[in-house]
């Protein structure tokens, strides 16, 4: 394994990311829509309870677009040559699989393999920070053995 594997995880992770991207700007576009086109009626309650509400959901999309941005843009800024210890950009092969201390997009699957996409700052990631190939990190009362580090 090479970095080219952390690189197809990072371009499926992007793929993944602009997808979910593409598809919060659609939703912020409808509830936008929806706030514009409601029609005053003759309770003026329910007009503005609607328009609110339409808001509301528009305020929330874009919290999530911002969040997804924001690990679009760290994606993209990690330094994936290979690296002894576990620090943002490096992987762990497990016992259990494949971790990969990045952005906290969980599993993903490429043609190659299976790997979890872990954020620094979780609690397994920081479990993992540091640790070398030999180390073994327990989670969930269960012992992770690391047996590679990318």
């Amino acid at each position: 394994m090479s970095n080219s594997i952390k690189q197809a995880w990072v371009d499926k992770a992007v793929q993944v990311l602009e997808e979910r991207i593409l598809h919060i700007r659609n939703s912020i576009q409808r509830a936008t829509e929806a706030a514009n086109s409601e029609e005053k009626s003759s309770a003026g309650d329910k007009y503005e309870t609607a328009r609110a509400m339409s808001h509301l959901e528009r305020d929330m999309h874009a919290a999530q677009l911002g969040k997804a941005e924001q690990e679009l843009l760290a994606l993209k800024k990690l330094d994936l040559a290979k690296k002894d210890r576990m620090f943002p950009g490096a992987a762990a092969k497990t016992s259990e699989g494949w971790y990969f201390l990045s952005i906290g997009l969980g599993a993903l699957e490429t043609q190659e393999n299976k790997v979890i996409l872990l954020s620094p700052a979780s609690p397994l990631g920081k479990l993992f920070r540091e640790k070398t190939a030999g180390d073994t990190v327990r989670f969930n009362q269960k012992d992770l053995f690391i047996e590679e580090v990318l």
